[in-house]
């Protein structure tokens, strides 16, 4: 005859012998950490990296938006030039071009600001266009006189 019920003793038993983790266990959850640490290292190295670069690229804009004020205002000529250093900022250097747009009495300007190539292994550029007022252009040369 059997019995169907089982003593206080033999269940604690049981559940004593289920405790704890298996040495497979452990080691399947030591490896999922590890893979884990892994894939978070490589995003927080991404995120650094690309922080970096939208710094650079922010003084880039900085650096284009002076350069370009610098010419609207006069300080600096209104003539092509090429590859000048920036003097508050020597890693980087700026150059400008005018040129005839298809307006007449207006000139395309085109300031570029760029890396010096010995500040960094893949220099950035950045450039701004802006129509201005030709300074030779004089409208009365224009007017058909009758």
């Amino acid at each position: 005859m059997m019995t169907l019920f089982v003593s206080k003793s033999e269940t604690s038993n049981r559940i004593r012998g289920c405790r704890g983790f298996s040495l497979l266990e452990v080691l399947l959850s030591i490896a999922i950490l590890g893979g884990a640490l892994v894939v978070i290292g490589q995003l927080v190295n991404i995120g650094y990296r690309s922080a970096i670069e939208a710094r650079i690229r922010s003084d880039a804009n900085i650096l284009v938006d002076g350069k370009m004020a610098e010419v609207s205002a006069g300080i600096i000529e209104l003539q092509s030039t090429s590859s000048s250093v920036i003097e508050e900022n020597p890693d980087w250097m700026y150059s400008v071009d005018v040129q005839q747009s298809g307006q007449l009495g207006l000139l395309m300007v085109m300031v570029t600001v760029e890396q010096t190539p010995n500040s960094a292994s893949n220099p950035i550029s950045m450039s701004v266009v802006r129509l201005m007022p030709d300074p030779e252009y004089d409208p009365l040369d224009y007017i058909d006189e009758e």
